[in-house]
């Protein structure tokens, strides 16, 4: 019996290129609550950004932010994983010195980005809606670290070198995973949106045939791993598709089909 929804945010309930949730989202999100779920959304974004994007039910679900490095339900901090402030300055200040690359590091409580462009400006603070700091040097972060984030320019040229780059420099100590609307994003060996689940089920005393999940892209890989009702978006990536029991067109109408039944 499942007792655990958890989904991906970008590319899986808010289309692609987009910030709002698919249509019909929140009435289906009511009748998933009212049934007795619980439901966790799972995101790159940060959590203010998120919490702020489910308006009235806010309160009612829990977060997997940042790739799953930091786990909050009724504004309680169930886990949180920080980066080795050494390692973590050392791949910003990297990925920073890349002309093609944009930086926002998430800490615990505040967001931080370093624009060279004022699209990207616009993006975060506008489009995005992020309240994010714009320190002048990296090491005027003076949190703890949980997420480096790199975005793109011309993404569809760019993204395999950048990658490429980071992964031959870091790739014994991170992975570096791409997440959507061209984004890059780092995570430690081992981290993850699976590795949060696999607390929260602790936690909460759930085995794996109780939680049913959804993702569309890399960062979405160690979750759907974690449970057999696993489902990746027909239109993800082979590798994603690969690591779920199953394959949806949209996250609602499996909702309908196998839990409103």
């Amino acid at each position: 019996m499942i007792k655990l929804v958890v989904s991906d945010l970008d590319g899986t309930l808010i289309p692609e290129g987009t910030q709002e949730f698919e249509p019909g989202f929140f009435e289906a999100l009511e009748e998933l609550l009212n049934r007795g779920y619980e439901f966790y959304a799972a995101s790159g974004r940060q959590y203010v950004n998120m919490y702020e994007k489910f308006g009235e039910y806010a309160d009612r679900i829990g977060y997997l932010s940042d790739n799953g490095a930091l786990a909050i339900k009724g504004g309680k901090r169930l886990f949180v994983e920080e980066i080795p402030r050494a390692f973590a300055l050392e791949v910003a200040a990297y990925a920073q010195s890349m002309q093609e690359v944009d930086i926002l590091v998430s800490g615990v409580e505040h967001a931080y980005f370093f624009p060279k462009t004022e699209w990207f400006k616009d993006h975060i603070l506008n489009v995005y809606g992020l309240p994010a700091k714009m320190p002048e040097k990296l090491i005027d972060i003076q949190e703890p670290m949980i997420k480096i984030s790199m975005n793109i320019s011309d993404f569809e040229k760019n993204a395999q070198k950048v990658k490429q780059r980071l992964t031959r420099k870091y790739g014994r100590y991170a992975e570096f995973l791409f997440t959507g609307n061209g984004w890059l994003d780092m995570l430690m060996k081992g981290s993850g949106k699976g590795k949060a689940l696999g607390e929260i089920s602790k936690l909460k005393g759930l085995k794996p045939e109780e939680i049913m999940t959804f993702g569309d892209n890399q960062n979405d890989i160690s979750m759907l791993r974690a449970t057999p009702n696993s489902y990746a978006k027909a239109n993800a990536s082979d590798d994603v598709r690969a690591s779920a029991a199953h394959t949806c067109e949209n996250v609602i109408d499996v909702w309908r089909k196998v839990l409103f039944e």
